[in-house]
């Protein structure tokens, strides 16, 4: 397996977006669902990163910089027939041992046991806004301002 970790520029983000399509597309059709992802302020703020295997992009995310030692990590995706191979598991650590030294924020919409397996840390139940996202930090010693949680990104 040849693997790379690269940011993604404007031309390549189609099939990035198309990675998520079957979990965030909410029952709009695909083409409502690529508008949605391309005039997205959110999509347009941070920097897509991609894992590439064999030549083909099979997992990506997006990083936005919260301030100058904290980044928050979106949108992990991994094209539907390439899941349940590491692949996002393997992108996600390239990212966070590319930002030693910083604490990463995200939100779990999935189980948050597969984001735990990697070292990330569940905030406080009484400090979780949303039922179906759960935030959660890396690395687990990160000292976390509890008054000043980033909100959904």
């Amino acid at each position: 397996m040849v693997d790379k970790v690269v940011k993604r520029i404007s031309e390549d983000l189609d099939a990035i977006y198309a990675m998520g399509y079957d979990v965030w597309g909410e029952g709009n059709s695909y083409a409502d669902y690529l508008e949605g992802c391309r005039t997205s302020s959110k999509y347009q703020t941070g920097t897509w990163y991609v894992l590439i295997v064999d030549g083909e992009q099979v997992s990506s995310c997006i990083l936005y910089q919260l301030s100058t030692n904290v980044i928050g990590i979106g949108s992990l995706a991994t094209k539907y027939d390439k899941r349940g191979r590491g692949f996002g598991t393997f992108l996600l650590k390239k990212i966070l041992s590319a930002n030693i030294g910083r604490v990463s924020f995200l939100w779990s919409d999935i189980n948050p046991n597969f984001y735990k397996k990697i070292g990330f840390v569940l905030i406080d139940s009484k400090l979780q806004p949303y039922d179906d996202s759960k935030l959660m930090y890396y690395p687990s010693n990160a000292v976390i301002d509890h008054t000043n949680l980033p909100t959904y990104f």
